[in-house]
């Protein structure tokens, strides 16, 4: 996948209702690890699939390719594994559709857990940021900290390119001069996505607090985020206007032994990332 793809890249994916801009996939392209792999037939885009290495953890973002097409489906996510193993990850996981999580249990994967898709509509708001403060470069120390005990694995250049796609909508929460909590608003092809949202562990005050300002700053446009089902902060997403509009499933194959885990008495991970880089 090169830059002269993101055209027909971005055609293919809106046809199949992605809510994605060509700023998200350049932005994604850029970044240390990153790949993207296209498929063309006589000339035309016939499929596509995203794939990200962080360390030995690597993961897939969502195959592009008509319904019921599992045969391109397959060739695609194997082409991307195949990829990531040959970089060193060990561990990979994907946020899957109901199709993909098929054919990536047939692949040796397992489910995880459950990722609601949930959706704020626009609504009326003062647009205004009362609860937290903007992230600043000073701040990237804490929040690699946080994030990485959240994850698992370093992914600062990552949320470095979100805080420049977007700053006012890099949000923290402080305590003590420390970094607490931090979010990410970033926008979409209609309206804008928030995540991922990482507090300290069990840190819901803070965890709403981003949560109210991100809804603040949308205000007026579609906002959609990726919530753990089983995640406490489902209650405050609904309280906020957010209802349900699909589910995904993280699914995780890897070695065993050499699993990379986040370390959850640390810190808390309450909103996912793009599926496009975890």
């Amino acid at each position: 996948m090169a830059e002269g793809d993101l055209a027909d890249l971005l055609a293919f994916a809106h046809a199949q209702g992605r809510n994605v801009h060509r700023e998200e996939y350049a932005r994604f392209l850029a970044l240390e690890g990153a790949r993207g792999f296209v498929l063309r037939q006589q000339g035309s885009l016939a499929g596509a699939i995203t794939a990200i290495r962080y360390f030995e953890h690597g993961f897939l973002g969502p195959v592009l390719a008509p319904g019921g097409a599992d045969g391109l489906a397959i060739a695609l996510l194997a082409h991307a594994i195949e990829g990531l193993q040959r970089g060193g990850a060990s561990l990979l996981e994907a946020e899957a559709t109901e199709e993909e999580r098929a054919i990536l249990a047939r692949m040796g994967f397992h489910a995880l857990r459950s990722t609601l898709v949930l959706e704020r509509p626009a609504g009326a708001g003062s647009g205004a940021a009362t609860r937290t403060e903007r992230l600043g470069p000073g701040d990237f120390l804490d929040l690699g900290a946080l994030d990485a005990a959240a994850v698992g694995y370093g992914r600062k250049e990552f949320l470095y390119a979100l805080m420049q796609d977007y700053p006012e909508g890099a949000r923290v929460v402080r305590g003590g001069g420390d970094v607490h909590g931090y979010a990410f608003l970033r926008r979409s092809r209609r309206g804008y996505h928030l995540g991922p949202l990482v507090t300290r562990e069990g840190d819901l005050e803070s965890a709403r607090a981003l949560l109210s300002d991100a809804a603040a700053l949308a205000a007026g446009w579609p906002l959609v985020a990726l919530a753990p089902e089983e995640s406490p902060l489902v209650g405050a997403l609904s309280e906020a206007g957010f209802a349900p509009v699909g589910r995904l499933t993280r699914m995780r194959a890897g070695a065993p032994g050499r699993e990379v885990a986040g370390d959850a008495t640390r810190a808390t991970e309450w909103l996912v990332g793009s599926r496009i880089t975890g």
